[in-house]
């Protein structure tokens, strides 16, 4: 089993552990070093101002070489990625999507929360992935994420993250000048 599969593996079995997800607020356990944390969360808002920003140089500069998740297309459908190669495939086809229809890209987030251990940290994020069409047409997808990250020796780095619809999407809608 590859160093990636074990550290996933190792994040699941201690996130079953009764008592350590609930919708209480998290508590610290033993385990969390917190003074980590804000640097973690520093790459989480490096990743989502580089998606954006449609910018896949300095998205990949945040993801770890061994890098792998679940996401959700632009159709609502599941995309399994298993290399950064695939990431940034990935990525610079929603990029080119997005300059090809005039998109403009943006992540209303609603809550970030990460904590971190040893070299491990966990992050959950709830936000609406949303494209504005130059027509005014909004289309919002609701997600809820979570980021495994790595602290390499160039800083932390997403190792793992699932995506997933938080709700159904809403019909696109059509956006009034003052509404932004």
């Amino acid at each position: 089993m590859s160093k990636t599969r074990w550290i996933i593996f190792s994040v699941i079995v201690v996130m079953s552990v009764p008592g350590v997800v609930s919708a209480d607020p998290v508590q610290p356990i033993s385990g969390w070093n917190n003074e980590e944390t804000p640097a973690a969360r520093r790459t989480i808002d490096a990743a989502y101002d580089a998606m954006v920003a449609m910018d896949s140089v300095a998205l990949s500069a945040v993801l770890d070489s061994d890098v792998s998740g679940f996401d959700i297309d632009l159709e609502g459908s599941p995309v399994h990625i298993e290399s950064r190669a695939a990431a940034i495939q990935y990525f610079t086809g929603i990029f080119a999507w997005a300059k090809e229809t005039g998109a403009q890209l943006r992540v209303d987030r609603h809550a970030t929360e990460c904590h971190t251990a040893g070299d491990l940290a966990f992050c959950t994020l709830a936000y609406d992935f949303v494209a504005a069409m130059p027509d005014g047409t909004i289309a919002t997808q609701p997600t809820w994420s979570t980021v495994v990250l790595h602290n390499s020796k160039e800083g932390w780095k997403w190792l793992h993250w699932h995506s997933s619809l938080s709700t159904s999407p809403a019909s696109p809608t059509v956006e009034s000048p003052s509404d932004h």
